[in-house]
């Protein structure tokens, strides 16, 4: 028989409480992100013992119940957009411990702000013209010194470093060239100080690690620390880095081309790519959430929202 973990308005079975727990930590989240699962679990499960009048046992969980809750939270409560936000990620991760992640369809979050066009994915053609630019800077016959060369190839390597592993600009400035590593098969480029000092490692993809060994290869006998120096200065700033991006934004014409949007492109990108491995819901954000450098799951879910030209073109895709 099961222990009984009294509290004045619920009785929880301290079996599933602490198998939830125990697969809360496999999750890897940080100690404050723990605590608030469980906080929004245990509030989740205070409100369905008063709503149904019977113990909470999430094995019994149903959609329903779930689209009750959400009623509840933002008509009755009248929960702001963050809070419940952060209730569905929460709620998500308790259905995922269920073995049942389909509960969560028709459970929608609430936007919190309207959506900006200006950071949204970019399709696949325009995806495809910026790395296609990139490269045709560099073989341009236009370009009549190694200054210019050099430069073409450091900004190919910005950009594709910045668009395949989702650095934020002031991150990409800080980097050092130590903080690349790169082998045939794989590769890493490590953050030392992200946003809140929070440090991180970033897999990098093929097409980073060939336009990154292009670049150090130019730099193999040079002394200087910074991975990304300019033509008087032994880093380059982020404002010299935002000039490159505003730079391409007008070879390729794509007028939503911004620093952050090649960081949002990046979340959007593996997110469809963790959900074609049949990743859940849960486990999509928390690798996110590390790879991004966030510090709560509902910053990452905003990234995770899709624009109206998402929707259009997702719409279009399937015509």
């Amino acid at each position: 028989m099961n222990t009984i973990i009294q509290s004045p308005s619920l009785t929880v079975p301290a079996t599933w409480h602490m198998e939830l727990e125990t697969h809360i930590a496999t999750l890897r989240l940080a100690k404050r992100s723990r605590t608030l699962v469980n906080q929004h679990i245990r509030v989740f499960a205070l409100w369905y013992q008063a709503q149904f009048n019977e113990p909470f046992e999430p094995q019994q969980i149903t959609n329903y119940a779930l689209l009750t809750y959400r009623h509840h939270s933002l008509e009755q409560a009248r929960l702001a957009a963050a809070t419940w936000n952060s209730r569905h990620w929460a709620l998500g991760i308790l259905c995922d411990y269920i073995d049942k992640p389909q509960l969560m369809q028709g459970i929608e979050l609430k936007a919190e702000i309207q959506q900006s066009e200006l950071h949204r994915s970019f399709t696949d053609a325009e995806y495809h013209r910026i790395h296609k630019t990139l490269e045709e800077r560099i073989g341009d016959r236009k370009i009549v010194t190694i200054f210019d060369y050099r430069d073409r190839v450091r900004d190919r390597a910005i950009v594709t470093l910045m668009l395949e592993s989702g650095l934020r600009v002031d991150e990409v400035s800080q980097l050092d060239k130590t903080d690349i590593a790169l082998s045939d098969r794989s590769g890493i480029v490590r953050v030392r100080h992200g946003k809140g000092d929070k440090a991180r490692k970033v897999p990098l993809i093929l097409l980073a690690r060939n336009a990154l060994n292009q670049w150090l290869e130019l730099r193999h006998d040079d002394h200087l620390i910074a991975l990304f120096d300019g033509k008087q200065t032994e880093r380059l700033s982020t404002r010299s880095i935002q000039r490159i991006i505003s730079d391409l934004r007008v070879d390729t014409r794509i007028p939503d081309l911004l620093c952050h949007s090649l960081r949002f492109d990046f979340a959007k990108r593996t997110e469809r790519r963790l959900g074609a491995q049949g990743r859940s819901r849960s486990e999509i954000i928390d690798i996110l959430m590390r790879l991004l450098g966030h510090s709560s799951a509902v910053t990452t879910q905003i990234y995770l929202r899709s624009s109206s030209a998402d929707l259009q073109s997702a719409v279009e895709g399937v015509e």
